[in-house]
């Protein structure tokens, strides 16, 4: 298989996913509310497909202006590498005091939403942290 035919595929499993993330949230609704809004349907489609047009053609002004001139080099990995590597082990270091600390306090049970928001706040952090190793 080529490259091109390969990143065809990719392309078209990530879109389908995120037709079908669409269609999950109407049901997850509908279910909630007893109104499947099926009407929705649209903007989701336009939406998927409009940002993949809109990132082609990002791309493809990028590199018309920048030539072959690869993103990453040896040392960009390298830096990203030992980046998520220390990130992780203080991701993990420091959840587990929290959670010993916040045992010894006596809280017993933690909130869903409390973790839905400290895993997000981790995502950011780590996502921002490896946009700001890369341009390094």
């Amino acid at each position: 298989m080529t490259v091109k035919r390969l990143q065809i595929i990719s392309w078209i499993v990530i879109i389908g996913c995120m037709l079908i993330g669409g269609l999950l949230a109407i049901y997850l609704i509908g279910k909630e509310t007893g109104v499947y809004d099926y009407e929705l349907l649209f903007p989701i489609t336009i939406g998927t497909v409009g940002g993949f047009l809109i990132f082609l053609v990002i791309s493809r002004l990028k590199k018309k202006r920048n030539g072959n001139v690869p993103d990453f080099d040896e040392r960009s990995v390298s830096l990203i590498k030992k980046y998520l590597m220390i990130s992780l082990y203080v991701i993990l270091f420091g959840s587990g005091a929290a959670l010993i600390i916040v045992y010894a306090m006596g809280i017993k049970y933690i909130e869903t939403g409390l973790l839905m928001i400290y895993l997000f706040s981790l995502y950011i952090i780590l996502g921002l942290g490896t946009l700001v190793v890369k341009r390094l």
